[in-house]
């Protein structure tokens, strides 16, 4: 088990892929359009990231990359990290691992050494080592049914066949998610209660979002379920930017992966 040097800390990060939702729930949609709604919520995320005066991580898949080199720089230029994400969000492949790194670093124009799998699906690491990543952030440790089971997983940074794996925060013995459904869903200060329990016990908040769910054109897809449009779009612009400001009011320094597991191995 690593113990950080860097106390404190907050991971914020964005998954950015192809909005592809609606097919998830038997809907269509195309990569083109996809592609609209992710850019117009990646839009709004980095006007509030330079508002607020923080850094992020940013996971991009090579389909996001391919058709939106422009705003892959902007993410870069506005002093962010840039990560691998795979391909094809919806139909993730084994190949991606080393594919998503040659998209991506091909548009960026930097070296890449962080990944994270499309739903944080199962992950080789022998295969990211051998890609030349440094660090993955596949593992939510908690139990979200039909969707993660791995309450068996340490909460904090730990290192598996030389991969640093970086844990997204959850809250309590139970093992409550704290990722970007929950700020639909709970209240603020339930949020925050679970961020300042999270900081405690592992000396890091690690949370992520996606770019579409801050998009109001989310409300137009009747494929995607009600729930998760609910504060979405602008209201979820809002309630971020409120949660990054007492993050930061409470002494959290927002920091990016890179940045954090270069911390962790020193």
């Amino acid at each position: 088990m690593i113990q950080s040097k860097h106390k404190r800390s907050v991971l914020l990060s964005f998954d950015v892929e192809e909005f592809d939702l609606p097919r998830e729930h038997g809907g269509e949609i195309s990569l083109e359009e996809g592609v609209k709604v992710s850019s117009d919520g990646l839009v709004k995320i980095l006007a509030l990231l330079r508002r607020s005066e923080v850094r992020a991580t940013f996971f991009v898949t090579g389909n996001f990359a391919s058709a939106r080199p422009d705003l892959v720089k902007e993410i870069l230029k506005d002093g962010h990290e840039v990560a691998c994400h795979g391909v094809d969000h919806f139909e993730p492949r084994a190949s991606d691992i080393r594919e998503s790194k040659k998209i991506v670093e091909k548009v960026a124009g930097v070296k890449v050494v962080g990944y994270r799998q499309p739903r944080m699906f199962k992950i080789d690491y022998v295969e990211l080592l051998k890609c030349g990543y440094l660090y993955d952030s596949s593992v939510n440790p908690a139990w979200v049914p039909g969707r993660y089971n791995h309450r068996d997983v340490p909460r904090k940074v730990f290192e598996k066949n030389g991969i640093m794996e970086v844990p997204v925060s959850v809250a309590t013995a139970i093992r409550v998610p704290l990722f970007w459904l929950s700020l639909h869903l709970f209240p603020i200060s339930v949020y925050m209660a679970g961020a300042r329990e999270a900081l405690k016990k592992t000396g890091y908040f690690a949370t992520y979002f996606h770019p579409w769910e801050f998009s109001d054109l989310l409300k137009g897809y009747g494929a995607v379920p009600s729930y998760i449009k609910l504060n979405s779009g602008e209201k979820l612009v809002g309630r971020l930017e409120k949660v990054i400001l007492k993050l930061k009011k409470s002494g959290c320094e927002f920091i990016t992966y890179k940045d954090y597991v270069a911390l962790d191995k020193s």
